[in-house]
């Protein structure tokens, strides 16, 4: 049974960790391994996109917290252009409410999100908005099979009732992707008794195979291509120069993103 560092909390981050590379879930949240290999090279390049994504979080949160946007940077006048004249269609109700943390019990493990905004109406819908600045959309399909997909709404439906003072039905419930380099065409994923119940049960196998870890060293991935944008691939001998920022697939980069905005949801 692998032995947590105190306080641990599952994130959507460490459970798409473990299901893509063991070793790397082991590495990063087990052993707490501190390991400062770029993730993609050139390093100024990918740093720069790194903070011009956290800088636009920060500027839509400022948005719906209605803080005056006072100055913003040449770089970023793309994408807030974008949401501007774009925004997410038929949010409900009028309460928005951006950097939303929420966590459960499921199957006996802490589990916890941040939901970029939640927008809903009283006893009724309720909507979760994630903001992604990756270059290219991927797939529905990749979309679909990712454990934020998979988390966020079921978070949302197990603790609705403290959250916003009201229970939700998963039929009350939507995803929504918006890409601010496709804000036109937002993937939108929406939730049911059925699904949730599906959810519950992958979640419960995940966790049950987690716990049933005892190798000393865990397995790596068989697929060596997403060792090359992995801080941990020297480590594990599969390689030493990082794969280049011009060289990113958009799943890629998504999982990239996804990790970077995860990065607090979970403590160490």
């Amino acid at each position: 049974m692998p032995t947590y560092p105190p306080i641990f909390q599952f994130s959507q981050s460490s459970l798409q960790d473990f299901t893509e590379c063991q070793r790397r879930f082991q590495l990063r949240y087990l052993l707490q391994q501190q390991w400062p290999a770029p993730i993609a090279e050139p390093i100024e390049e990918f740093e720069h996109a790194d903070q011009l994504g956290r800088l636009f979080h920060l500027n839509v949160e400022r948005y719906w917290l209605e803080v005056p946007l006072e100055h913003i940077p040449p770089s970023l006048l793309t994408w807030m252009g974008a949401f501007f004249d774009h925004p997410p269609q038929d949010l409900p109700g009028e309460i928005r409410r951006p950097e939303v943390r929420t966590s459960a019990l499921v199957h006996g493990q802490r589990v916890t999100a941040t939901f970029d905004l939640l927008a809903y109406e009283e006893d009724g819908r309720a909507v979760i908005v994630d903001w992604k600045t990756n270059h290219k959309k991927p797939m529905r399909s990749y979309l679909d099979r990712r454990l934020q997909t998979i988390l966020y709404p079921l978070l949302l439906v197990l603790t609705a009732e403290q959250l916003i003072g009201f229970p939700l039905r998963p039929e009350d419930v939507t995803l929504v992707y918006w890409f601010a380099n496709a804000p036109e065409e937002p993937e939108v994923f929406t939730y049911s008794q059925a699904r949730f119940e599906q959810d519950m049960d992958y979640l419960g196998a995940l966790f049950a195979r987690i716990e049933a870890m005892t190798d000393d060293v865990w397995p790596l991935t068989p697929d060596v291509r997403k060792c090359r944008y992995c801080e941990f691939r020297s480590l594990c001998d599969r390689g030493r120069e990082a794969g280049a920022v011009d060289e990113l697939d958009d799943e890629a980069q998504f999982d990239i993103e996804s990790a970077a905005e995860d990065q607090d949801e979970y403590v160490l």
